[in-house]
This record gives C-alpha cells, structure tokens and sequence, in this order.
C-alpha cells in the first residue's frame, strides 16, 4: 500500500446525503459548517463509510446535533480512486489508513481519535492525494513528512554546520 488516490466531490447537504445508497457510495467524507471556537466554513469532521453506504452511515452522527446551524453543514465525499483494482479486505485497510492519516493531519474540530496520536501500522511509504473538490484538504499528504520519527528512520538525521550538544 504505497499510494491511495481519492475524489472529493460535494458540497452536499444533509438531504443530499440520504439518497446516497447506491454500491458506489463508500469511502471517505468530511464535513464544514460553523464551530463555537474556529467561525464559519470549517473543517468539523473526517470519517469513513465502509460497511454502510454514505447516506446510512453520515445520517447516523450524533455530533451534527452540536454544530450550531445543521443547514450549513456541508458534506463532500471521497471514493478511491486508481487504475488497479483491489480486493475488499486491501481497500477496506486503505480507507482505515487514509481516515487516520487524513485525521491526523488535519485536525478536524469534532474528530477525537487519531488527533493527537495514530497507530504505527501505516507503512512509512504511505501517500493520500486528494483529488477534485478537496475543500481544505492538502492534496498531497504521506506518512513520511507528517509521522515519520527522526530516532527510528533517521538515526544518522543531523542539521549540517552543528556540532552536536553534549
């Protein structure tokens, strides 16, 4: 699993998403609307729909409840992208891997795992690019610039014309 394409399509309203139910509407989504602390137009949420389509799955969220004006919400989703087919269990462990590396990077307002941590299961040669309406997703993001520890795939790492400290 080296690189994940994904095609962000949207925005979407809350009623938009519920005709979502067709074999073709799994992936990954997230959504804007208006925070108490970050204003207007931002990113809240990053999840995933892999057993359940996008108009089951994003309906099902509690957290809308909290986020001050439910008609500013909006909503894009990302299908994966790519010319190489993949089996359900591969595209199954490359949406959990993009949720978390996306998550991570990201910081969304009402997300609370994968923010502050993620897992060390994600190959270090890991790349999401973000394809489309991508919103305020970087199009470009990898394991290797955001998770990488200097300790474990560096250990020569050093910034060249200092002499280290003792």
């Amino acid at each position: 699993m080296k690189k994940i394409h994904i095609q962000w399509d949207g925005p979407y309203s809350l009623e938009q998403i519920k005709s979502m139910n067709s074999g073709k509407d799994y992936g990954l989504y997230q959504a804007y609307g208006v925070h108490t602390v970050y204003g207007s137009n931002v990113l809240l949420y990053i999840g995933q729909a892999t057993y359940q389509t996008f108009g089951v799955r994003i309906i099902q969220h509690t957290k809308w409840g909290y986020v001050q004006d439910e008609n500013e919400l909006k909503i894009y989703v990302g299908r994966f992208a790519g010319n190489e087919e993949v089996s359900d269990k591969e595209w199954n462990e490359q949406i959990s891997v993009a949720e978390k590396l996306l998550i991570f990077t990201h910081s969304p307002a009402l997300n609370s795992s994968n923010i502050n941590t993620i897992s060390n299961d994600i190959p270090l040669e890991t790349h999401v690019y973000n394809w489309g309406n991508r919103r305020n997703l970087l199009p470009e993001v990898s394991v290797f610039r955001y998770l990488y520890n200097d300790n474990v795939h560096f250990p020569t790492y050093r910034i060249f014309g200092q002499e280290e400290c003792e």
